[in-house]
């Protein structure tokens, strides 16, 4: 079966060989004397940002995988780089049929372990772990209560506020006698923004009373956050926590963002902000990769968001050395008690990529067969 697998690959092209073959290079590598099966992960929403960093984290890191992708969408590239693909239904319209196909997918793949690379479906996915786990046998790497309360944007700083993690002051504008405080201590602009969102989707800054009153009965469910200056000393800090509470590494990211996605990216090795990113996770008690988010202000780092889950830099911090897809599987999978790797410096500058393929290929893509791995074009 493996030389078949390695046929194939070598058929399908260098990117998808160089990671698949990596893999295969160490099946029968012996760990702690027991000969390593590859393990088999589910990742989700791989036409996206986080998925598709998913699934480069993954084929970098050192342990024998097979990658299952899943997707609702037939064209999104991620379900033609990894081992095998599926097509679900879309949750939006039908979250249970979703679920269900999560579900399928896991038992009929035998999954150890499910990546979530949507944040849409974290609500569900926290809400039916228990279901989830007992009909597939595989693992969903979080805590649910605090992935709930990290989703939400304004339970979050007052959990963060109990446990001393530096927050900008937050309030919710329905409550008048909270708003008048707020408006008392603050000068305009103001952040404006839905208590559960992500990737910046709904933000505003509020610069008078009039937008204020608009964008109050606009954003759905909102909150309003002191503007955190300057506004080029934001960071990105990924922490894996172990089911412990210990933490397995912690890498900062100064970062410069462009459509809610980071673009340009420092590995500086910022000691303050990993340390409060840890505070703040643990406070939350969540478990697995977290996403710290905060500004360095002239009163220090002040935290204004928290991703339970991995983020659009995980691929990014898997080349600095933390590579929080593989330290989950490590921790979560093979038991193992995670030491924090070393950190590397430098910078990384984001760009868009294209992959190309013959017209045929939307049709196949629509009958869920993924055997083309398309090109890129690399040559400038």
């Amino acid at each position: 079966m493996i030389r078949e697998q390695r046929n194939r690959t070598e058929k399908a092209g260098n990117f998808y060989e160089t990671g698949f073959l990596r893999n295969q290079q160490i099946y029968n590598l012996s760990r702690a004397g027991v000969i390593m099966k590859p393990v088999t992960v589910v990742v989700t929403g791989v036409g996206a940002p986080i998925g598709v960093g998913i699934i480069k984290s993954l084929r970098a890191s050192h342990l024998p995988l097979r990658i299952i992708g899943v997707d609702s969408e037939p064209l999104a590239q991620g379900l033609f780089r990894v081992d095998q693909a599926h097509l679900i239904p879309s949750a939006r319209p039908n979250p249970d049929a979703y679920f269900e196909a999560l579900v399928k997918t896991s038992q009929m793949e035998g999954a150890d372990i499910l990546f979530s690379g949507w944040e849409g479906e974290l609500p569900m996915l926290a809400e039916r772990k228990a279901e989830f786990e007992e009909r597939t046998g595989t693992i969903l790497p979080l805590a649910p209560d605090p992935t709930l309360k990290a989703l939400d944007k304004w339970l979050t700083t007052q959990v963060l506020k109990v446990f001393d993690v530096p927050v900008p002051d937050t309030v919710i504008p329905t409550d008048h006698e909270q708003l008048e405080n707020f408006r008392r201590n603050h000068a305009y602009p103001y952040i404006m923004k839905p208590r559960r969102s992500s990737g910046g989707k709904g933000l505003v800054l509020v610069h008078t009373d009039q937008e204020l009153a608009f964008f109050s009965h606009y954003i759905w469910d909102p909150v309003v956050q002191e503007l955190l200056l300057p506004d080029n000393k934001e960071y990105t800090v990924g922490v894996f926590i172990q089911t412990d509470g210990k933490p397995g590494g912690t890498l900062a990211l100064k970062r410069s963002l462009s459509g809610g996605l980071s673009y340009r990216m420092e590995s500086d090795q910022n000691t303050e902000a990993c340390d409060i990113a840890i505070q703040a996770a643990k406070a939350m008690g969540l478990i697995g990769a977290v996403n710290v988010q905060m500004r360095l202000t002239s009163d220090g780092f002040k935290v204004f968001e928290i991703n339970p889950r991995f983020s659009s830099a995980t691929c990014v911090r898997a080349n600095f050395g933390l590579n929080e897809p593989e330290l989950t599987i490590r921790h979560f999978v093979l038991g193992e008690e995670i030491s924090p790797p070393e950190i590397q410096k430098g910078i990384c500058l984001r760009f868009w990529e294209e992959m190309y393929f013959p017209f045929e290929v939307k049709s196949t893509a629509q009958e869920g067969q993924y055997q083309c791995r398309g090109e890129i074009f690399s040559q400038f």
